[in-house]
Formats: C-alpha cells, structure tokens, sequence
C-alpha cells in the first residue's frame, strides 16, 4: 500500500488504514507542484491572512506580547507596550476594511440575484 506521507513511494511494510496516517487541510489555493496547506481554527482566513503578511507573523506577534509582558511585569512600559498597540491598531485597519470588502461582495451579488431585495434593503438603511 502507498504511504500517506509521500505519495509517490511505495512500501509494502508501511501500512495504514482506511482515513489513518497524515491529514492535512488543503487549501483552494494548492498547486500540484507548489503545495500550500492552510489550517484556520477559527476567524476569518481572508483576515489571518491578511494579518499575517501585512502586519506580523504569528511568531512575531507572540515576540511582541511576550516583550510588551514582561514589561509589564517590570513595572515598566516602554517600547514593547507602543509596539503592541501600533500592532493591535494595524490588525483593526485590516479587519475593518476587509468587512467593508465583504459587505460590498455581498451586497453586488444580492443586487444580481434578488434586485428586490436589494432595493428593499437599501430603502431599509
């Protein structure tokens, strides 16, 4: 049987059973020869994305609250409590412009599916 782990190989002393071995979450975004995987948890994928290449990566976040911490428990506040707030202040930009961005998908496609509704809901706001 073929090794979930590298498809191309083939061992006969590898086994696993049916949806056992390694499970990874594909993104729409893989290419066969490029593969990305993408885990989101929990949140908006758009927004974590976004985050994370325009702000800071997940281990830099964890380096700045860490730093902003410890000052804290110095008794101190300093650089790493600024940096911390430029930071959570940059991820709010983000999120608030890509709702916008959401809403006004959202908003085109009922205009095309439902113009009723759509005018309905204009005359709402």
């Amino acid at each position: 049987m073929k090794s979930l782990t590298n498809p191309f190989s083939f061992n006969p002393f590898i086994w696993h059973w049916p949806l056992s071995g390694d499970v990874k979450d594909i993104s729409p975004t893989t290419t066969w020869f490029s593969p990305q995987y993408e885990i989101n948890l929990a949140g908006d994928s758009a927004i974590e994305k976004a985050v994370v290449t325009q702000v800071a990566s997940y281990g830099k976040q964890l380096g700045k609250i860490t730093q902003a911490v410890l000052e804290l428990a110095d008794g101190e506040s300093g650089d790493a409590i600024a940096s911390l707030r430029k930071m959570a202040d940059d991820i709010n930009a983000i999120k608030q412009h890509t709702l916008a961005e959401k809403i006004e998908v959202d908003l085109m496609r009922l205009k095309q599916q439902d113009n009723a509704a759509y005018e309905a809901l204009l005359k709402r706001l």
